[in-house]
């Protein structure tokens, strides 16, 4: 996953968005409908925090912001010029929000593939979803922990191997 974020340069607003979202999706362990709903006023730059609203669970939480994750720069030169209260946006017209979770997805397929990630036949948000449910499980941090982050009501929701 590293090598994938690394290899995303920071030249283009595109660049720097699908380096914004890869790094948001795996750090934070976010879905992708989350991620789709932030909202500039949902990012608390004093505390480094997220609001992430309108859970698969229906319940908010709060994901930690990593200052590598470079939302800072999409706020300003990293947005096409549409009023838009949300984070993401596409710059392929219809500019806006993006509306459906398949270009999210498309995003990640593309800059995993070009920072030399082999990818199954289902390879999309989720898999950066997976990939950081797996690493804090093989770094032996608590379930209830893991569960939490990924807002899981139970730590019997997802089971990971």
């Amino acid at each position: 996953m590293r090598q994938a974020i690394d290899a995303i340069g920071a030249t283009t607003p595109v660049d720097i968005r699908d380096r914004a979202v890869l790094l948001l999706l795996a750090t934070t362990g976010i879905r992708n409908g989350e991620l789709r709903a932030i909202r500039l006023k949902d990012i608390d730059w004093r505390t480094g925090e997220v609001f992430v609203r309108r859970t698969k669970g229906k319940r908010d939480r709060v994901v930690p912001l990593l200052e590598e994750t470079g939302a800072a720069p999409i706020t300003s030169c990293a947005r096409p010029k549409v009023d838009s209260p949300y984070l993401f946006l596409s710059f392929a017209p219809p500019l806006g929000p993006f509306k459906c979770a398949s270009p999210v997805s498309r995003i990640v397929r593309k800059r995993l593939r070009h920072g030399g990630v082999e990818l199954g036949r289902v390879a999309g948000a989720h898999l950066l979803r997976h990939s950081l449910a797996t690493q804090l499980v093989r770094q032996r941090r608590p379930i209830n922990e893991v569960a939490d982050l990924l807002g899981h009501r139970s730590i019997n929701t997802k089971r990971c191997t």
